[in-house]
């Protein structure tokens, strides 16, 4: 009896094992699932009436180039995209926003850059102004002025 007793015993600590083992496989897998909601980077032009906000973004994974394009007043422009991060690179996306009669006034902006890990639902707003540029990245707060035309 002693003996079936130390089996069974010896059993249900072999079983506890393969118990937390799968746990920690599923807790695994479960945390390094692809994103299922992309990042999106908007580009706003809330300059005077009748100014154009010039923009040309360009991300560095696969070279992506979206050209120059011109927003009109209250236009906007969005770039919806996942993230890469691996050792060698990660993904960045630069845009050069341009204004003025002569497109005088412009800033060279990294409007998005992924962190070390890839991320999911990530968003940043980037508004042309008369003042200056102005960012958020969320939907629910107001933006705050982060830089001025260079001329």
């Amino acid at each position: 009896m002693a003996s079936l007793l130390k089996t069974v015993i010896l059993d249900l600590r072999k079983m506890n094992h393969l118990i937390i083992f799968t746990l920690v496989i599923a807790i695994h897998f479960s945390f390094n699932e692809a994103c299922n909601t992309p990042n999106v980077v908007e580009i706003h032009n809330q300059l005077a009436p009748g100014k154009l906000l010039k923009h040309h973004c360009r991300g560095s994974i696969n070279e992506q180039d979206k050209g120059v394009q011109y927003l009109k007043v209250n236009q906007n422009f969005t770039i919806v995209f996942s993230d890469v991060s691996n050792r060698r690179e990660r993904t960045v996306w630069t845009c050069m926003l341009n204004h003025g009669d002569k497109m005088e006034f412009h800033f060279n902006l990294q409007v998005y850059r992924a962190a070390a890990t890839e991320r999911c639902n990530q968003y940043r707003s980037w508004t042309a102004k008369p003042d200056g540029i102005w960012f958020r990245r969320d939907r629910n707060k107001p933006s705050g002025h982060v830089r001025n035309w260079m001329r």
